[in-house]
């Protein structure tokens, strides 16, 4: 061998080992940042899960200690994971996921850290909603006006923060994902949040007369008769708002309305396909429009062709929805009634239909129970806490919905559970809708009881799912003499007094297709409609005392649907609540 040759070769042995060692190092190193992040965003963890409980507290000083170490945390994670060592190393495929799951992980909570949490802070006793109390019948919304630009921006970083951990790759390494669960298990939840404060401060203060008077339609829901947004407007309200003050302007009852010759607006063709052009001229079926905005628009109007009242909004909350109010208020009596969160709902739906005949008289009661319950929320005498809590349950049932006639306004709430049950898209969730509307104008759906069952197939290339629909009530058998005749629609209709005509509304997953249905295990006659990019199927049928129907509709997603991602079951609130189950086909057979 050549001394040419063995240099050669010692020169190459040297460069291995050195390779060799340059590789260890940079493992070492990696792994010595990624237990630092780790660690940080652990910590970070912890300290983000204490800020909702501590700008409750208003300890101001806590929190912003909190939000310091956030800070320092998330800025330890980011530094950890930003230099070229680590980024080099993500190139190799076998911990490609796990680096970069930490590092985007890191670089989100220092984002929030920047952009959300040190604003916030800054603002926290602006924001804190315990202080928005009424007093004297007005309510002071200035400080969250104040917080608007934190709350904005907070809300930009959070929104971005979920987008990117929607796309984060999954870690292959148990601690790693532990540590990234750990954080956007609280980042998640924490952008709702925010986002909900940050639509508050822009809308409240405009809708509550900040900048000029105000005038909104108050809607009650009655859940006897059954709509799609909970049931028929029965009575309600004229609400006049000016810098926080709000009064009573005039009560209302159903036989306040005109009945319009032709539609009020200009109904979508999924509601005309679905309702006909009864939801633009009667103010009952205003509520069975699928959209919200579209029914709140027709109830609007009809008030306006009715009364010469222009509103810039319309309120509306179902009977249910209102018992939750009274978990804060406490009692309030109305005629021969005391109302409290227990009774509400009986005596409005059943008992008040047996104690007051004549139907004037009872419009003239339910009118009273919003005025009062109204009055006592004004009062300043009811803890602001219990309100926002009682809101957030009714919101999350969907018995509580808002639309302003003001598009800027308008366009804040699109998208938000005040807008429609069935929101804009699937980006959260797939979604199913079950609705029902009473077709005898009858009070006879305090007696309903649903159920749904949505059972999942995505064994094959390509998904299908199906819609079970069962529909049975507890009407006595004798109803046709033992109850009220208002309760049982005074045979107005063709349908044998104490039975009911239902109309079932099954709405498929947007972007999925229509298969196939049975009602009953047969095919009668439906209605169709396409709504938002999904396939509706309506049905009708009459049921008598103690009776039940079986409807089922089955849908495919096109090959590829992402359908294990989590399903939402969304249906009309009535008395009783639907019970509703998902089920997935077992693919290991």
């Amino acid at each position: 061998m050549t001394i040419n040759k063995r240099r050669r070769i010692l020169w190459i042995a040297l460069a291995s080992v050195a390779f060799f060692v340059i590789v260890g190092a940079a493992a070492l190193w990696t792994l010595s940042r990624a237990q630092v992040a780790r660690d940080s965003l652990e910590s970070a963890a912890e300290v983000a899960a204490t800020f909702p409980e501590l700008l409750a507290s208003g300890d101001t000083a806590a929190t912003e200690a909190a939000a310091e170490q956030f800070a320092t945390d998330a800025r330890a994670a980011r530094d950890a994971t930003s230099d070229i060592v680590w980024r080099t190393a993500e190139v190799i495929p076998w911990v490609r996921p796990n680096l970069s799951a930490v590092r985007q992980v890191s670089e989100i909570a220092d984002d929030l850290a920047t952009e959300a949490v040190t604003p916030l802070v800054s603002v926290a006793e602006g924001i804190d909603l315990a202080q928005l109390g009424f007093a004297d019948g007005r309510i002071d919304v200035a400080p969250l006006a104040d917080a608007s630009p934190a709350l904005a921006r907070a809300n930009e970083a959070f929104q971005r923060s979920v987008t990117t951990v929607e796309q984060l790759p999954d870690p292959t390494v148990s601690v790693v994902a532990d540590a990234v669960d750990r954080l956007t298990e609280v980042i998640v939840p924490a952008a709702v949040t925010i986002d909900t404060l940050d639509r508050a401060a822009a809308l409240l203060p405009a809708m509550l007369g900040a900048e000029g008077p105000r005038t909104y339609l108050l809607l009650m829901l009655n859940n006897a008769e059954a709509r799609t947004y909970g049931g028929i407007p029965g009575a309600g309200a004229v609400l006049s708002v000016n810098d926080g003050r709000i009064g009573i302007e005039r009560q209302l009852s159903s036989g306040d309305y005109l009945i319009e010759n032709e539609p009020v607006i200009t109904l979508s063709p999924p509601t005309f396909a679905l309702f006909g052009d009864q939801p633009g001229r009667y103010i009952q079926n205003t509520m069975s429009p699928l959209d919200f905005s579209e029914g709140a628009e027709a109830a609007a109007t009809l008030l306006e062709r009715s009364t010469g009242i222009t509103v810039d909004g319309v309120i509306a909350v179902d009977t249910v929805g209102l018992s939750y109010f009274l978990e804060t208020t406490g009692p309030i009596d109305v005629g021969p009634f005391e109302l409290d969160s227990g009774n509400a709902v009986d005596i409005l739906l059943s008992d008040a239909y047996r104690s007051i005949q004549e139907p004037s008289v009872l419009d003239a009661f339910f009118a009273m129970v919003a005025v009062q319950m109204f009055q006592t929320v004004t009062s300043g005498e009811v803890g602001v806490d219990g309100m926002i809590g009682a809101a957030e349950r009714a919101l999350d049932e969907h018995r509580l919905h808002v639309w302003s006639r003001h598009p800027d306004e308008q366009a804040r709430i699109d998208g938000s559970a005040l807008e429609t049950m069935l929101l804009p898209d699937d980006a959260s969730a797939t979604r199913v809708g079950v609705f029902y509307n009473d077709l005898t104008g009858a009070k006879l759906d305090y007696y309903a009881e649903p159920s749904v069952t949505v059972e999942l197939d995505d064994c094959s290339a390509e998904p299908t799912v199906s819609v079970t629909v069962d529909w049975t009530n507890t009407i006595p058998p004798d109803a046709a003499t033992s109850l009220p005749s208002y309760v049982n629609g005074f045979g107005l209709t063709d349908t044998p007094i104490g039975e009911t005509m239902t109309r079932l509304t099954v709405v498929g997953p947007q972007g999925w297709t229509l298969q196939d249905y049975t009602l009953d295990d047969a095919q009668p006659g439906v209605q169709t409609a396409q709504f938002d990019e999904r396939s509706a199927l309506q049905t009708e049928f009459v049921t008598s005392a103690g009776g039940a129907h079986r409807f089922v509709v089955e849908y495919s997603g096109a090959s590829g649907s992402d359908a294990r991602a989590d399903w939402d079951i969304v249906t009309t609130p009535l008395a009783s609540e639907t019970a509703a189950e998902f089920l997935s086909a077992n693919c290991t057979g």
